[in-house]
């Protein structure tokens, strides 16, 4: 029972991450932007970070993954 919830979890925690993602990249990585989006049409509008909580450390993640990356061609 407990694995289940794990499982479940995990799959939370990554379409929360995934739709963050999308949000970020929709905004330009603007994160004052995701939070204030009017675009009601969007499918993850109901869904979208309303909070800057998680926005701040995805970001700075995506940015220490991109130096990396850029690191490694050289």
């Amino acid at each position: 029972m407990k694995t289940k919830k794990l499982i479940l979890k995990k799959e939370i925690k990554y379409l929360q991450k995934t739709i963050y993602l999308k949000c970020l990249e929709c905004c330009n990585c603007q994160i004052n932007e995701v939070i204030n989006c009017e675009v009601k049409g969007c499918p993850l509008w109901e869904t979208r970070p309303v909070e800057a909580n998680g926005l701040y450390v995805l970001v700075k993640r995506l940015r220490q993954k991109n130096l990396t990356n850029s690191e490694a061609k050289i």
